[in-house]
């Protein structure tokens, strides 16, 4: 398993350190590179990676909509590590953080799908951006090796 190829306590450095620009095409890199480490750390990585699939996208479309065509998109800043007994995610934006908006091009269903996938959820409004902090249960290791 990957936590015990590392070899280090629960609270280390990051098992994956993302920081890309906010634009289409980058969630399907996001997931594919989450499931990758959450698959050795969790029962069911396809719901990690659905779930923050669903954050970044969020990012994309909702975090920085005041930018004008042509400007600077916009960065999302994935980080994932194990801590204590859970896989803990942070998606991270600078944007103009989270309001309901009547316009929205999504229905809405994002933040609802992470919180059916995830263990815990947690919301943070920066003064500069939103922090989504999602957490899921490590699976059991078996005693053996």
């Amino acid at each position: 398993m990957l936590r015990e190829a590392l070899d280090q306590p629960a609270a280390s450095a990051p098992l994956l350190d993302l920081r890309l620009p906010a634009v289409p095409g980058v969630a399907s890199d996001v997931r594919r590179a989450v499931h990758e480490v959450a698959a050795d750390e969790v029962a069911d990585g396809y719901a990690v990676a659905l779930a923050v699939t669903e954050a970044v996208t969020n990012v994309i479309v909702h975090a920085y909509r005041d930018r004008a065509p042509g400007a600077d998109p916009g960065h999302v800043h994935v980080t994932v590590k194990v801590d204590g007994d859970e896989l803990r995610v942070a998606v991270l934006d600078e944007g103009m953080g989270m309001s309901a908006r009547a316009d929205s091009p999504g229905a809405g269903l994002g933040l609802p799908i992470i919180a059916t996938l995830a263990d815990r959820v947690e919301v943070q409004r920066l003064s500069k951006g939103t922090r989504v902090l999602l957490g899921f249960q490590l699976a059991p290791r078996d005693g053996g090796a």
